[in-house]
């Protein structure tokens, strides 16, 4: 029974370390620069060269396109709209909802 256990627990910690590295690259921008492209913006210091490859992060993009696809879905707006809420707790709700999928997205991206 304890090798059982302890194989549960080796599996449940592997999928933990794959969730956070997923979360991680995550935080990777969306659409990087290639280190080529550096000399055509000349960045005169690490802050400079920081703003402008700074933008929209991985995370960030899924999101987005998981919203614009929660949005297009009529019945996903009737579903919305008869939930009572404001349309202030209706946008959270889908906020929500776009980065639960977005973190499902990077999850299954480094499976």
């Amino acid at each position: 029974m304890d090798y059982m256990a302890s194989q549960m627990d080796r599996q449940i910690e592997g999928s933990q370390m794959a969730y956070a590295a997923a979360m991680e690259d995550g935080r990777q921008p969306a659409f990087p620069v290639a280190d080529y492209d550096h000399l055509t913006f000349n960045p005169a210091t690490v802050d400079e060269a920081k703003r402008q490859l700074s933008g929209m992060n991985l995370r960030d993009y899924f999101a987005t396109k998981a919203m614009q696809g929660y949005l297009a879905n009529a019945w996903q707006a009737e579903t919305l709209d008869s939930l009572g809420e404001s349309a202030a707790q209706q946008m959270a709700t889908v906020a929500e909802i776009s980065y639960a999928m977005a973190d499902a997205m990077l999850a299954a991206r480094s499976a």
